[in-house]
Formats: C-alpha cells, sequence, structure tokens
C-alpha cells in the first residue's frame, strides 16, 4: 500500500529530524551549562570547562625547540670530537655538573586563560575553596576585586623554561607579548610575574586597561615569544559576555 509507505517513510524522517534536534540541543547545552545555574551554584564539571575549555581560557598544545629556530649550514664542527679545538659541553641546562641528563620534554600542554575576568576568578574561587576545604565564607576574599589591568594567564610552560630563572621569563615576555585586536590595535603589557608551581610555570601578564576593549573589536589575538615556543591564541568578544556584560 503505496500510502502506507509514505505514511511511515514520513514518520522516519520526523523522528531522524527530532534526534538531530535533540543532539544539537544538547551539544548546546554542554557548551553553555555555565549559563545555566548562577555562581556559586556550579558542579565541579562546570568549573573545570571555564577553567580550561571556555570563551576564557583555551587550550593549546605547542612543539618545544630547545634549541635556536635560525637555521644555518651543517659543519663537520657540529659533530662533538670532530673539532680537536672545541670544548665538549657536559651537564645540562637545569643540573649541576655530573648530575644525570634529565629528559627534555618535547612539548608542552598549555591553557592560555584571562585571569582578571569575573567568571574565571569565581571559578578559580570554587575550585579552591572545595579543594583546600575553606568555609563559603572565604569565597569572596578569594574572589578579590576586580584587577585595574586586563591578566592573560600563560599555565603549563614546564619549569625547564625558567633554568636561568624566573626574571628571564619574565623579561623575555615583556618583550615578546601582545594583545592585537581584529583591526591591528595592539596592547602592551605593563608587568610579567612568573611563578613556579610543580613541574610548570604560572605566568601572568599584566595589560593596562587605560584602551579598553570592547565588543565592536570583535576579535583579539594573545601572542607571545617564550624563544623555546611561540604563542597565539584568538578569543571572540562575542562569547566573553557574562551577566549583560564583556568580562575580561
Amino acid at each position: 500500500m503505496p500510502w502506507l509507505v509514505g505514511i511511515l517513510e514520513g514518520v522516519v524522517a520526523i523522528n531522524r529530524v527530532l534526534l538531530v534536534m535533540v543532539v544539537m540541543a544538547a551539544g548546546m547545552w554542554a557548551a553553555a551549562n555555565w549559563k545555566q545555574a548562577p555562581f556559586p551554584n556550579w558542579s565541579e564539571d562546570v568549573v573545570l570547562e571555564l577553567l580550561t575549555d571556555s570563551p576564557w581560557a583555551k587550550p593549546r598544545t605547542v612543539p618545544i625547540a630547545w634549541s635556536k629556530r635560525e637555521e644555518k649550514p651543517f659543519s663537520y664542527k657540529d659533530v662533538p670530537g670532530a673539532d680537536p679545538t672545541r670544548k665538549i659541553e657536559s651537564g645540562s641546562p637545569v643540573g649541576g655538573i655530573g648530575a644525570p641528563k634529565p629528559k627534555l620534554p618535547d612539548r608542552a600542554d598549555l591553557i592560555v586563560r584571562w585571569a582578571s575576568a569575573l567568571p574565571v576568578r569565581q571559578a578559580t574561587a570554587l575550585y579552591r575553596q572545595r579543594d583546600e576545604n575553606l568555609d563559603a565564607a572565604k569565597r569572596n576574599e578569594l574572589i578579590g576585586t576586580p584587577p585595574a589591568d586586563y591578566i592573560v594567564e600563560l599555565f603549563g610552560v614546564p619549569t625547564m623554561v625558567a633554568h636561568k630563572g624566573a626574571e628571564s621569563v619574565e623579561a623575555v615576555l615583556l618583550l615578546s607579548s601582545v594583545l592585537r585586536t581584529k583591526d591591528g590595535r595592539l596592547l602592551k603589557p605593563s608587568k610579567v610575574s612568573v611563578r613556579a608551581m610543580g613541574l610548570s610555570l604560572d605566568i601572568r601578564i599584566h595589560f593596562p586597561r587605560t584602551t579598553p576593549l570592547r565588543l565592536s573589536d570583535k576579535e583579539v589575538e594573545f601572542s607571545a615569544d617564550l624563544q623555546v615556543f611561540p604563542v597565539k591564541e584568538k578569543f571572540k568578544l562575542s562569547e566573553m559576555q557574562y551577566l549583560g556584560s564583556l568580562e575580561l
């Protein structure tokens, strides 16, 4: 019966459309679930999402080159022992003479994060409160007041990058870091702080708000060069709205 076949085909088509709509709705909810519940009623998953993969936090894996990037012609003198006038160096940039040579990582798993943004500060406060079993009254103290600067955090840089001292990393980033808007406007940093946290560094780069970023800028790109690897990350300002305003 052709009419019955037509009805069945129509039902199947409708079910497919409904399934697609459900999947899309679930994906949209998963992407925006930090909007569904007001702070501080965020689950651990929401806190983790805000801090690691959100409009304010972008994960990125970068390769590390523990040598100068500029290419030069190969010479037999580059082979250890081939040139009798060349002294063979021992040790490593992070170890003393005679110390076991540590294995240098060939990549870094980074997070480029707007540490000054309110939702990031709130998520960080919740994480610390729960991780350290602090009283709920501590939350406001942990959130703090809005920073005077935009603060971009570079988390996950291996500690070995600072083998010459944190000051050397700060100096390099102060010169190489920049925020660039889509129309080419540049914001340069006024301060960089570097802190060792176990096997990685917590780097915070301060940009003055003297020329504020606005929604009309549409997009801002953070870039920096740590010499052993460069970092570039773009952020869409339209996605960085929180409680009705642009939050950076």
